[in-house]
């Protein structure tokens, strides 16, 4: 039951980081990009500035009666920015994207354990330097 909720959490998550991104004038390349070291959950490219965004998405359900309010960023270790950095040097790599400015953004998403809708919506944009 716990991981089917914890999964459930994470595709609302990235649902929502998504629809953030396109009212936020992004179009979504892809979803899940599978590369050799790993994947992206989104990619994206500004439509104003043509920058290809690499985006990380971390969810999260908050309780009312949590004592302890963790940012879902927090999950972000050192190690996992190093891979985000990797993704982000194998996308600028790809010919459709060698010329355009790339960075990587981080969007924190938080759900009450009662809502459908997301209760907030953080984004760290250039949140991990892409070189």
């Amino acid at each position: 039951m716990f991981g089917r909720q914890k999964k459930t959490i994470w595709v609302r998550g990235e649902n929502a980081a998504a629809r953030f991104m396109r009212r936020n004038g992004c179009v979504i390349l892809a979803r899940n990009q599978r590369l050799a070291m790993g994947e992206i959950d989104l990619l994206c490219r500004e439509k104003k500035t043509g920058a290809i965004v690499v985006v990380e998405v971390k969810a999260r359900l908050h309780h009312a009666d949590a004592r302890i309010k963790i940012d879902p960023t927090a999950n972000i270790t050192i190690a996992k920015k190093a891979k985000l950095r990797t993704l982000a040097r194998a996308i600028k790599k790809q010919p459709r994207y060698r010329d355009a400015p790339i960075r990587i953004d981080v969007i924190a998403v938080v759900f009450s354990p009662d809502q459908r809708k997301p209760k907030q919506i953080k984004r760290y944009q250039s949140a991990i330097a892409a070189d």
